[in-house]
């Protein structure tokens, strides 16, 4: 494995290059900051993203898709709370190519109005879809509650009154905000043979993009009353998801949050699937969550159950997040396997230079992907108790849904 070499071009575009040895298969991950956190109208973003592989001047769609197909890979797009995202899969002779095809995406995207209807109707049917699931309706709900006030109650998707609304000329509008230097994270890793000729390649891609700064607003809000919004909905199920105040990533607690995090509810041997599924019989499905976020972190418990039981489900997912004891065991159990996670999770180049570019896109750096796994060695028992003590206290915010 190579070194990864970091450059910043004038525009501000940051550059990650970090080759490889193996069967000639390059990936490329283009971050673009904002998301959510900055947008007008809820769900452009999302659009915008989508949209850019649609037709470029130069590029029908199919040509676009036969870039990178035609050497076996792809080009996808999606949008997160915090950044939009284009990824790239190719072999190493399709780079340049593929490049050339990327740069006309960015600089000349067409945004037609066809388009556009196409793909507001593919949105509205999935902002509906997650309204069946009973797991993402009442995330959607417990975010509107936890983060009110704020982008980041809403879903990236959008709104159906938002979505139906957007026009071409705010998707252009949107485009023109988010083509700055400064929100771009470019991570590529493959097997070059010579680093410098590829960052040559790629700044000749990049080196248009306007040049602009970009800062991620900032959004505070704790939870500082308990809180619980009970939901109607058909079905047979019951839902209980509940917030609870975590450690900011920037924190020096933010890996024992994610031991904290594996011990509460990751896999079988949890003490939220102990408790709750194999002891108490409550729960088809249980499990935790602690997304990665530059504002406002929290912790999330989930549990499915049945509606005779949602009301002690409830009392009791709460009560073993915080306060249910659990041993040095446990927590060397839960690194482990956190750990054995995150290699697999590094196999292939895509993923590696998913997590090069995220950690530099949230403003982390990209060192810390190569230090986290000793970070997560270096955890201690009384640091993933102290998670408790510092951060989540006796407060939550709950959502539950029952027929």
């Amino acid at each position: 494995m190579g070194e990864v070499v970091k450059e910043v071009l004038p525009n501000g575009v940051t550059l990650l290059v970090k080759p490889t040895e193996g069967a000639g298969i390059v990936a490329l991950n283009l971050f673009i900051r904002g998301g959510i956190t900055d947008e007008e109208v809820a769900g452009v973003t999302n659009l915008t993203t989508y949209l850019l592989i649609k037709g470029s001047k130069n590029f029908s769609k199919e040509e676009i898709s036969e870039a990178f197909e035609d050497f076996g890979g792809s080009i996808t797009t999606s949008t997160a709370d915090e950044y939009g995202e284009i990824e790239i899969l190719t072999k190493v002779e399709g780079l340049k190519k593929g490049l050339t095809v990327l740069k006309d995406i960015l600089l000349n995207p067409l945004f037609t109005e066809e388009d556009l209807e196409r793909e507001k109707k593919n949105v509205l049917t999935a902002i509906k879809s997650k309204r069946e699931n009973p797991f993402k309706f009442a995330y959607s709900e417990l975010k509107k509650l936890t983060f009110e006030g704020t982008p980041y109650e809403r879903d990236p998707l959008g709104e159906e009154d938002s979505v139906k609304k957007i026009t071409t000329s705010e998707v252009k509008k949107r485009w023109n905000q988010l083509l700055k230097g400064g929100r771009f994270v470019v991570s590529l890793v493959g097997d070059i043979e010579t680093p410098k000729e590829t960052l040559k390649l790629l700044k000749e891609t990049f080196g248009e993009i306007p040049e602009g700064v970009f800062k991620y607003p900032t959004f505070e809000k704790e939870i500082k009353n308990s809180q619980l919004k009970e939901l109607k909905r058909e079905g047979s199920q019951a839902t209980v998801i509940c917030a609870f105040n975590a450690p900011p990533c920037q924190s020096e607690y933010y890996p024992a949050g994610k031991v904290f995090n594996a011990v509460l509810g990751d896999g079988f041997t949890s003490i939220l699937f102990r408790e709750l599924r194999e002891k108490r019989g409550y729960a088809y499905a249980t499990t935790s969550f602690y997304p990665t976020k530059v504002n406002m972190p929290r912790f999330f418990a989930y549990i499915g159950t049945s509606p005779q039981k949602v009301e002690k489900a409830l009392r009791d997912l709460i009560k073993v997040t915080q306060e249910f004891p659990f041993t040095e065991e446990d927590v060397e159990i839960a690194k482990r396997k956190f750990i054995g996670d995150w290699l697999l999770d590094h196999q292939t180049r895509l993923r590696q230079s998913w997590y090069l570019g995220w950690f530099e896109t949230l403003g982390l750096g990209f060192e810390k992907d190569f230090k986290f796994t000793q970070l997560i060695k270096d955890v201690t028992f009384k640091e993933v108790l102290e998670i408790r003590e510092k951060f989540i206290d006796n407060l939550h915010q709950c959502v539950l849904v029952k027929p």
